[in-house]
């Protein structure tokens, strides 16, 4: 998909509460096995790189909760404070930033390009043999 094929993608929270629109085609998409992603998502993030101009909150800014961890940390992460769905880091101080692909309602039309932060990931998950590039890395993000 180019991106003057793109057709803006919605988003949204659990709730609802929390809408937003891609308006163009992210820049990547990764998934992160460090232990702060896995304690918000789950299990892994599945994370798109977007470009500020491409995100657009439709509605929902007063869900919006932001956990600032200490240093050294550098992430903040955003989520809605009614479900808690995480929501990944959509900023205004921020020319690119991730936004967490599990609130898409949508195809994004990239296809994840890294496994990262593997050495953090459970020893009891197996990973696929899926072609995508992995890094072991430690970060604990």
């Amino acid at each position: 998909m180019t991106p003057i094929d793109f057709k803006p993608i919605g988003g949204s929270c659990l709730c609802g509460g929390v809408r937003f629109e891609l308006t163009g085609q992210p820049l990547s998409l990764s998934y992160c096995h460090c232990s702060r992603c896995r304690k918000q998502a789950g299990l892994f993030a599945a994370v798109l790189m977007v470009r500020r101009e491409d995100f657009r909150l439709l509605a929902g800014a007063e869900h919006i909760r932001r956990y600032e961890p200490p240093a050294p940390f550098k992430h903040v992460r955003a989520f809605c404070g009614t479900c808690g769905s995480p929501l990944g880091e959509p900023s205004e101080a921020h020319e690119v930033f991730p936004v967490a692909a599990s609130a898409l309602d949508g195809d994004p039309g990239v296809r994840p390009a890294l496994h990262q932060n593997l050495a953090a990931k459970p020893d009891w998950l197996a990973l696929p043999d899926d072609g995508v590039k992995r890094i072991d890395g430690t970060y604990g993000g």
